[in-house]
């Protein structure tokens, strides 16, 4: 929906244009002052449709719950798009505070709308707010029950099954839901929509009341998604009669995804009574994802699978092969540490940085510092700062050396690593080499330096002392907020002084402009990566306009080109596009959230983040329908070509480029 929605506004006239920009210009600074907000609020009861939704949507990304009654006058638009805004944005307004009165006004507005695309977003938000007593729950869940009827179109159903998902999500202890389970379980059946039963699936599971009989008709569904589901509570439901038929069921789909959790539900509840056997037959399923699985879970399984993950820690490792090797030398340092010395040098040796980087993970599980030292002083960010991890787990300050010396690094990770290593440290050093590494990236001027500048002002705060004063009031007026209230902080502790945080914000990026929009929602990104496979990406310029705009900008500087998936979740996400492969690496300047209506299904592309407003430009693929990031995680794109490439990612993978081809929407 948005996308189209936005194919409609190309023929925009130029002060429309210019309007618009300057709104998400206001938008996009997240300015302290609700003065400076006024235009926002003015534009969102504008009779241009058009301003309004944009105005709406730009209030709602603040996340300012003063900002409440003025989205509740959206709330009485005659444009149902608009209304469907004001209620999205409600949510994300109340988020910290005022959720009683978002409530009040969400509920007013349930009673008479008409809308069934605005219904649904009620329903939805409703779920997703917080509650704070037994009653308002149960309060909640029939407001939301209640709109599961025999005429109740197909959206409607998929928004109450969304809305209810959100709420069981919450931990109740004590409270049970009240809602029929067999009300949830027969929107599985095959008559409905697949929309209406993926939304149903999640819900029926967070409530924790899947049966077996339920679950064994539903792993006959057409939709992976629905299997995939329904096999994740025999893995998460502790009570659950019937549990091994449905694993075995589970165990025998044609979807890798559903096999996935199969086997995970087997280690579970299965294996601690029935033995390993089974998990080790898993190692000839089809999927990697799904035999790298089994080599973890055989960690667990002690002395009699030694021999089994020996034999397969010594298969060859190469660039694209060292996968299984790498995840049996990690799995045999749980089921016999004794075991690991012997196979270590060939993987700390090899040319795979990979490899070297579990060879670190395993020799910490086996407690072979050495190994862990001479990796530390490896050439490659990853590999170590996976040592320095080991190292201050396994030999805390007595690598203190070690950790110094990383200090020198570029590497954010591998900076925040060692920093952290050294809190509490006794090194006389130690406190000159924080501040001095704190000043050198400081001077960088990157807003994605905040981790590892954070870690280093506490470790200076637990160690040092006043003489260092004078460089923590300069840090009190940073260009990060939170680094600066941090020095502040810390500077009127040490001196007796009330210091207040000056922050000097760093120069914004310019927003886009219209013209750019609509020429970046023709584009499509195209992933070419080192083993051939190729991914179709569509963008959603119209959707997250700043977050679009770098990645236009990052693909057309070269930025992805030669860099990695660092993280393979199956079941969960991929993400990559660090030049580290590391969460901590990523574009300098921040980009800020642009949450919105659309929802984190399969195929999606959303931007990492480690708090609100942090984006670094690095992407994420949702391998499933994610609907529990859905308002906290950006969307900029979806894939439209190549998701079973998508699918095949391992840990590693190699982009060759991305590229930006223009097709026509």
């Amino acid at each position: 929906m948005p996308i189209l929605w936005g194919l409609t506004l190309f023929s925009l006239a130029s002060q429309d244009s210019a309007r618009i920009r300057t709104l998400l210009d206001i938008e996009d600074s997240r300015p302290r002052s609700t003065g400076a907000l006024s235009l926002l609020v003015e534009a969102a009861t504008s009779k241009d449709t058009v301003l309004a939704r944009w105005a709406v949507r730009g209030l709602g990304r603040q996340q300012r719950p003063d900002l409440i009654p003025a989205l509740g006058r959206a709330l009485t638009s005659t444009n149902a798009t608009i209304r469907a805004e004001a209620v999205n944005a409600i949510g994300q307004s109340a988020l910290v505070s005022e959720t009683a009165r978002a409530r009040q006004l969400l509920e007013s507005r349930l009673a008479t709308e008409t809308d069934p695309r605005v219904h649904g977003a009620l329903l939805r938000t409703l779920g997703r707010l917080p509650v704070s007593t037994p009653a308002e729950r149960d309060r909640t869940e029939t407001l939301i029950g209640y709109a599961i009827t025999p005429d109740a179109s197909a959206g409607v159903l998929a928004d109450v099954s969304h809305g209810l998902a959100a709420l069981y999500r919450r931990p109740a202890p004590g409270q049970a839901p009240k809602l029929e389970p067999e009300r949830l379980a027969a929107l599985l059946a095959p008559r409905f929509p697949p929309l209406v039963r993926r939304e149903a699936a999640p819900a029926l599971v967070s409530s924790g009341r899947v049966d077996s009989t339920v679950a064994l008709a539903a792993l006959d569904d057409r939709e992976r998604e629905v299997r995939r589901v329904i096999a994740l509570a025999a893995f998460a439901q502790p009570e659950f009669a019937g549990r091994e038929a449905v694993i075995e069921k589970a165990w025998r789909d044609s979807s890798f995804a559903v096999r996935y959790e199969a086997l995970r539900a087997y280690a579970r509840h299965i294996a601690p009574r029935a033995g390993c056997g089974r998990i080790r037959s898993a190692l000839e399923d089809a999927s990697l994802h799904v035999t790298l699985l089994a080599i973890d879970l055989l960690g667990a399984c002690g002395p009699a699978m030694v021999g089994q993950l020996t034999a397969i820690g010594r298969e060859p490792i190469t660039p694209d092969g060292w996968h299984r090797p790498a995840h049996a030398l990690v799995a045999l340092a749980r089921a016999d540490s004794t075991a690991v010395p012997a196979l270590l040098p060939s993987f700390f040796s090899s040319p795979v940085p990979w490899a070297r980087m579990y060879a670190a993970r395993a020799a910490e599980g086996a407690g072979v510092i050495p190994v862990l030292m001479l990796l530390a002083r490896d050439s490659v960010a990853i590999v170590r700062e996976a040592a320095l991890s080991g190292l201050h787990r396994r030999a805390g300050h007595a690598a203190d050396s070690l950790y110094l010396a990383a200090l020198e690094s570029r590497d954010y990770f591998v900076l925040l690593t060692a920093a952290q290593a050294l809190d509490s440290s006794s090194d006389p050093g130690a406190v000159t080499a924080l501040g001095a590494a704190f000043a050198r990236v400081t001077a960088e001027k990157r807003e994605t330096s905040r981790d590892p500048r954070m870690a280093m002002l506490e470790s200076i705060e637990h160690i040092g002392s006043a003489p260092l004063a004078t460089q923590l009031r300069a840090a009190a007026d940073d260009f990060d907020s939170t680094v600066a209230a941090t020095a502040a902080r810390m500077a009127s502790r040490w001196t007796a002084n009330n210091i207040r945080p000056a922050t000097k914000p760093l120069p914004r990026q310019p927003v886009p402009s219209w013209t750019d929009l609509v020429a970046w929602n023709k584009l499509t990104a195209v992933f070419t990566m080192k083993n051939g496979g190729i991914v179709r990406m569509r963008l959603r310029p119209f959707d997250a306009p700043t977050n679009v705009a770098r990645f236009v900008r990052m693909i057309r500087s070269g930025w992805f080109n030669g860099l990695t998936w660092h993280r393979v979740v199956p079941n969960f996400v991929v993400q990559g596009g660090s030049p580290g492969a590391s969460e901590y690496m990523g574009d300098g300047p921040f980009t800020r959230d642009e949450l919105g209506l659309a929802s984190h299904v399969r195929g999606t592309v959303g931007i990492s983040t480690r708090g609100r407003d942090t984006g670094d430009g690095q992407l994420f693929f949702n391998l499933i329908d994610n609907w529990r990031l859905d308002h906290d995680y950006t969307i900029i794109g979806e894939v439209i070509a190549g998701m079973d490439v998508v699918d095949a990612w391992q840990e590693g993978a190699g982009i060759e480029r991305v590229d930006l081809i223009e097709e026509k929407p």
